[in-house]
């Protein structure tokens, strides 16, 4: 999950290619919309890092669970980012479910909670 986080900040998108699976889905905050596959997932933080400028990011209380060949990642975080001259700040729960393929693991499901503007 930090490497995950590390490619998007570090804007090294690309990365995120080794760590997500080809079938990866991701929810809306609502849960009524979903992206899925590797490409389009990584072309949401493509897209958001294209017009954002992120002025903060925290994360705190990450849970892991593991069971046999699937983890569940949860995180709370802060995130303060500039969008065309406007100023935005969220937090949110980010729960991500990963898969132990070939002796690595693959996210294959995120889904954001309690997200809020600030």
């Amino acid at each position: 999950m930090r490497q995950i986080n590390i490619c998007w900040f570090k804007e090294q998108i690309h990365k995120l290619t080794d760590y997500f699976d080809d079938k990866i889905v991701f929810n809306s905050p609502d849960f009524k919309h979903l992206i899925v596959g590797k490409d389009n997932c990584i072309q949401t933080y493509t897209d958001f890092m294209k017009i954002s400028k992120v002025l903060l990011y925290n994360e705190a209380n990450e849970n892991v669970q593991l069971f046999d060949t699937t983890g569940i990642v949860t995180y709370d975080f802060e995130m303060k980012y500039e969008q065309q001259g406007k100023t935005y700040h969220e937090t949110g729960t980010d729960i991500v479910v990963f898969n132990r393929q070939d002796n690595s693991w693959k996210a294959v499901w995120r889904g954001l909670t309690n997200l809020k503007n600030v």
